[in-house]
């Protein structure tokens, strides 16, 4: 699999530094900053690591470098989120996570929050789906290097068979869900629910990964049913006006 980490706004370089050493412990070596507070501590901390140091990203547009990713899962130490049951992204533990991406050579980012509060909810907005570690309810809350050793480890343990494909990209399957949304006005859909089952429709295709063979055979599938819908609609037309 293709794993990178993004560390979101971490406020202590040693954090970072620890990380880096995580990262080439199990194999990672990916790794991209967003405003995070990196300086000579981190590479002190980072040790023989610091070759990760020297290589990470730093990233200007968070929303941007997502887009081109195949699949983006957000931490959380919260099993549950307030919003509407259908609409909520699934929440793996870290061996779901890892036979979600068993034999799979998905771009994959794992996104790392902040150390104080972790993601925020637009951040999480950005995720296909998150990954929570179970933790005892007397002291839930993890040290962010903690969270990024038990994840890797979870993902690195086992020598997957990769299988290397090319995916539907993000802009695919906003392309894909653009015909949904043609699809559902001409079929009458509640305007009220539209933009709800756009968006769930949009996280679903998004998590199943599609290989570009899959998604030309489902793109297709759409525009089919769509054209035979507008020629329906025309043919009905030109029969009315002929009364």
């Amino acid at each position: 699999m293709s794993v990178e980490v993004c560390l979101v706004e971490l406020k202590i370089p040693e954090n970072i530094g620890f990380i880096a050493r995580i990262m080439k412990n199990f194999g990672f070596d990916r790794l991209f900053l967003y405003k995070c507070n990196i300086n000579e501590k981190a590479y002190i901390t980072a040790s023989h690591a610091a070759d990760i140091l020297d290589k990470a990203a730093i990233i200007e547009d968070l929303k941007k470098y997502l887009a081109g990713k195949d699949l983006v899962v957000g931490t959380t130490g919260i099993s549950g989120l307030k919003e509407e049951r259908y609409l909520r992204r699934p929440i793996f533990y870290p061996d779901e996570l890892k036979e979600h991406l068993k034999g799979k050579y998905a771009r994959t980012t794992i996104l790392f929050g902040r150390e104080d509060y972790g993601l925020s909810n637009e951040e999480i907005e950005m995720c296909d789906m998150l990954v929570n570690i179970p933790t005892s309810p007397e002291y839930p809350v993890m040290n962010v290097s903690h969270s990024v050793a038990i994840i890797l480890y979870e993902l690195r343990k086992e020598a997957y068979k990769l299988e290397e494909k090319c995916y539907a990209t993000s802009e695919d399957i906003e392309r894909l869900v653009g015909y949904f949304e043609e699809l559902l006005k001409e079929s009458r859909y509640p305007a009220h629910r539209l933009p709800r089952t756009l968006l769930m429709l949009k996280r679903v295709n998004k998590r199943a990964l599609m290989t570009k063979n899959e998604y030309t055979t489902y793109l297709g599938v759409i525009r089919k049913i769509k054209i035979y819908l507008e020629e329906l609609h025309n043919t009905h037309h030109t029969a009315e006006n002929k009364k």
